[in-house]
């Protein structure tokens, strides 16, 4: 969600990698950004609403290209707390301005906390939680930076990664953490560098380490440590590659479709050293250590797209492994009344790692020993680090908003988990390598499928004038259409929604005539004829039908075809469709397809 930046070292204009940093994570939904830089003498606050252009242009006129900064913070803000103003960006500040801060998270008690302050005198100049953690820190200064600091953690409740400067301790630093991700990294020049998001550090740091729930990083004097929950600790730093970021458009008009693009080559890269189609065998290593381990019940989690991922996994675990399956929503997981045992192995989908439902529930389960297991795209995440057993989905950075090559790449790794389990289970042997040789095909049959997007661009041009649309699906194409629903409604904000096509009947099809058009994934499968058997229907009140099938549907308005595969494949090939549907259309209608409105790409709070 918002972006959270520190520097420290030899750099005398602290402020261009400040903003360089925050440039680098325009990915994400902000609606203001601000810094803070200093040195010995003074600090210098800049905030601006809108994009980091904007400050940037502040920061020209109001910072002097002559004055020296080696140290700062910085932020972008997507509103929680407060609406779109100065006074609510950040950095924040205490009334007497003795300390400044930046904020990821939500404070869970800020408002009492803050009632507490009024009745104390303190006036409060915007309406952000951020803010009332700046004045506890001046309640309860007691002329020591870092007890200070400690004071006030044990106060506050809930999400943070904070960074804390003050110009009475000039050259110290503090950072604190819990359920928020926060990176500290450094370079062979000992400059140091914060962040929430690793992309940001690409480049700057050599090593980089990420702190943990109850971490506290102290900085004075060009020398840093580090507690844990109040007792020193010494962290294990790993080297940046700065090869991972994949971070230029390229020839494409946005990252969202050269994302698109890019999925035939990772899933080729998925199965790299992990299956071997010729001699018909699973390779990952996550495999080996469960070798031995007999799971009764999978429980699949996660969030939005990830959400849907696990849905599918839930369908193939079932059919390919004969396990009693479940998905279920992070969000809402955690408030229910877990049945945790031995022989259910948890599957937490997350494409950042660092989806706070999602490490809630990871929390409560790990709480019970029990078997987990992670499927994420960002190594050293929260997720990768706290599960048992884990395959990363090896992406690259994902830079536009909503999701695509995740949602494949997940697809991917629960498909081989699934076989895994499967083969060591009931699924036939000639099911077990008819599956192999399709999922060998499948990054050719992606390429083709793009090779000429002429059809779905036509239809786009149609579809731009209709405000509510239909995704219809039976069995697996069940999270496909729930998926391609997503796309629809977060770049194009037209209405959308996702139903089974044998739902029709009971309620749905009140609202079908010819100003809502309804897309119905309809492969070859075994329910193909049902699925006919839905467009009729459709057709029969006047309604609009795109079928996306391997085979020219009579009677649908459109056809976009597809290639052809086996049923359990199909997925990997309808959700290119909606993906396409989804990037036309809001293409043709000038949407901001990469920054959609009100959205983050990693949603670490609750």
């Amino acid at each position: 969600m918002c972006g959270i930046f520190w520097y420290q070292g030899k750099e005398t204009h602290a402020q261009n990698i400040l903003l360089n940093g925050l440039k680098r994570l325009e990915y994400r939904w902000y609606d203001s950004a601000g810094l803070l830089v200093g040195n010995q003498k003074e600090i210098k606050l800049v905030k601006a609403i809108g994009k980091v252009s904007n400050l940037s242009e502040k920061v020209q006129k109001e910072i002097n290209a002559e004055e020296q900064f080696s140290f700062g913070i910085a932020h972008t803000r997507r509103a929680t707390h407060g609406g779109i103003t100065e006074n609510n960006t950040h950095p924040h500040y205490d009334n007497k301005q003795q300390f400044y801060l930046v904020h990821n998270g939500i404070i869970e008690n800020y408002h009492k906390l803050k009632q507490e302050l009024i009745a104390k005198w303190y006036e409060f100049y915007g309406q952000t939680d951020s803010e009332v953690i700046a004045n506890l820190l001046t309640e309860h200064r007691n002329g020591n930076f870092l007890e200070t600091v400690e004071k006030i953690l044990q106060i506050i409740k809930w999400a943070y990664a904070l960074l804390i400067v003050s110009p009475l301790a000039p050259g110290e630093m503090i950072a604190a953490k819990i359920g928020s991700p926060l990176l500290f990294g450094h370079d062979k020049d000992n400059n140091f560098f914060l962040s929430s998001d690793k992309q940001w550090l690409i480049g700057y740091v050599d090593q980089l380490t990420y702190l943990e729930d109850g971490d506290l990083l102290h900085i004075k004097n060009n020398e840093y440590t580090v507690t844990s929950k109040g007792i020193p600790t010494q962290k294990p730093f790993e080297e940046m590659d700065i090869k991972e970021i994949e971070s230029s458009k390229g020839n494409y008009k946005h990252f969202m479709l050269k994302e698109i693009f890019e999925q035939a080559n990772i899933i080729r890269r998925i199965f790299k050293w992990r299956v071997d189609f010729q001699n018909k065998i699973l390779n990952a290593e996550a495999f080996h250590g469960m070798q031995n381990e007999n799971f009764e019940h999978i429980v699949f989690i996660g969030c939005g797209t990830s959400y849907n991922a696990g849905s599918l996994g839930k369908l193939w675990m079932e059919n390919l492994a004969g396990i009693p399956a479940s998905c279920e929503i992070a969000s809402e997981y955690e408030y229910r009344n877990i049945n945790v045992n031995s022989k259910t192995l948890y599957v937490f989908i997350s494409q950042s790692g660092e989806t706070a439902d999602s490490i809630e529930v990871l929390k409560m389960i790990k709480e019970k020993w029990w078997h987990t297991f992670g499927i994420v795209n960002v190594v050293g995440s929260t997720i990768s680090r706290l599960t048992d057993y884990g395959l990363f989905t090896r992406a690259g950075a994902e830079i536009w908003v909503a999701s695509t090559k995740a949602f494949t790449a997940q697809l991917s790794c629960i498909l081989l988990l699934a076989l895994f389990l499967g083969k060591k289970r009931a699924l036939p042997k000639a099911k077990y390598e008819q599956i192999l040789r399709e999922l060998a095909k499948v990054p050719t049959m992606i390429e083709d499928l793009l090779a000429d997007q002429t059809q779905i661009r036509e239809l786009a041009q149609e579809l731009k004038k209709y405000n509510n649309f239909f995704f219809l699906w039976r069995h697996y194409q069940f999270p496909i259409a729930n998926e391609s629903s997503l796309k629809l409604k977060e770049i194009t904000y037209l209405h959308s929604e996702s139903y089974p096509s044998g739902e029709l009947k009971h309620g749905p099809l009140a609202l079908i005539d010819e100003k809502i058009p309804s897309v119905i994934f309809c492969p070859q499968d075994f329910l193909f004829e049902k699925n006919l058997s839905s467009i009729q229907e459709i057709k029969a009140r006047n309604g609009k039908v795109i079928a996306v099938s391997d085979k020219e549907i009579e009677g649908s308005d459109y056809t976009i075809k597809i290639p052809k595969t086996i049923d359990d494949i199909y997925p990997f090939i309808t959700v290119i469709v909606g993906q396409l549907l989804a990037y036309h259309t809001a293409d043709i209608l000038w949407k901001n397809i990469d920054k959609p409105r009100n959205l983050a790409k990693s949603v670490t709070v609750k």
